[in-house]
């Protein structure tokens, strides 16, 4: 890392790395107990959390990028706007495909899940404006 650099914060670090642990855990989880199936089932779940194929591949995905965005400032920035951005779409789907009618839910959301991401997009946010310890959330020091 450059010196002139600033690091990312620890908290950060963690948050993050937190963050990717436990939709890693979610995604295998779900692998585990519903495999690749589709469709809405309120029986396929893990935990409160709706899972399917579909689910399963993006926690896996976004676990696996959260772990490896924890190594520098950079990573960990690009990794909370895919999150905000990623999240706040996730959120709407879920919170329609929820109230509107279970035909349309293919991934299988629950209500848990819709919070889950909304959260995730919350504190996907948080990661890009959070200060480093040198400097702005840009890194650059003013």
């Amino acid at each position: 890392m450059n010196p002139s650099t600033p690091s990312p914060s620890p908290t950060l670090r963690i948050g993050v790395g937190v963050i990717g642990l436990a939709y890693l855990v979610l995604g295998i989880a779900g692998f585990a107990v519903a495999g690749s199936d589709m469709g809405y089932d309120p029986s396929r779940t893990v935990w409160v959390f709706g899972v399917s194929g579909l689910l399963n591949i993006g926690h896996t995905a976004v676990g696996a990028l959260g772990l490896a965005a924890t190594h520098n400032e950079g990573n960990l920035r690009a990794f909370g706007w895919l999150s905000f951005f990623a999240f706040t779409g996730l959120s709407a789907y879920s919170i329609l495909a929820v109230t509107v009618s279970p035909l349309g839910n293919l991934a299988n959301v629950h209500v848990a899940n819709a919070c889950l991401y909304g959260v995730t997009a919350v504190l996907g946010l948080l990661a890009t404006v959070v200060p480093t310890r040198g400097g702005t959330a840009t890194g650059h020091a003013t």
